[in-house]
């Protein structure tokens, strides 16, 4: 069985960002390392033939609802974004082209900055703000451009659909909702 737990994310989706914030409680409670893993949603939906949720115009209302309630009882702080679905792929090669000890902090700071704080984390001047220039320019080099890419497309290859995706091992764990599950596998399946 893998020693670790993979979190694949998109800091556009509201659900990996309410996963997200509860990756180190996950961590500790489970004895298990977990891999911050940046992939693009919109990569993950095109290889997988999914669609994102709130392309269904009937969804719209119910996810508004859902993650307030939510977020309410992870404790979360959200604020629906006045930009929302948003093109992340900046954000993401960023964090892609970091080192890997920083990408917790990173991310739940992109995560807060778009799902509370409501900044456009699209825009490399807010980017540079929250992280600095270097690490904005670092996001356009090859190697981080294609880093971003084989991981989305690894996501898609193991069975990923949509984001959040946790995987132990083989064993695939789909959703924010599916957190309790994941640690209940693992504590009868070690």
């Amino acid at each position: 069985m893998s020693k670790r737990i993979e979190f694949f994310y998109d800091v556009g989706s509201p659900y990996s960002y309410l996963a997200g914030a509860q990756m180190a409680s996950l961590a500790a409670e489970t004895g298990l390392p977990v891999a911050w893993r940046p992939i693009l949603l919109g990569g993950v939906f095109k290889g997988s033939g999914n669609q994102a949720p709130i392309s269904v115009p009937s969804r719209g209302p119910y996810l508004a609802k859902d993650l307030q309630r939510c977020s309410q009882q992870l404790g979360v702080a959200f604020r629906m974004p006045s930009r929302f679905p948003l093109n992340t792929l900046q954000p993401m090669r960023l964090l892609a082209g970091m080192p890997e000890a920083e990408l917790p902090e990173a991310s739940l700071r992109l995560f807060r900055a778009y799902w509370f704080d409501d900044m456009d984390i699209s825009n490399p001047e807010v980017l540079a703000g929250l992280f600095g220039v270097a690490a904005v320019a670092r996001a356009g080099d090859e190697a981080v451009k294609q880093k971003l890419k084989d991981d989305t497309e690894e996501a898609v290859r193991r069975g990923a659909f949509g984001a959040p995706t946790m995987f132990v091992g083989d064993e695939m764990f789909f959703g924010a909702d599916r957190i309790g599950l994941l640690k209940w596998w693992l504590a009868n399946n070690r």
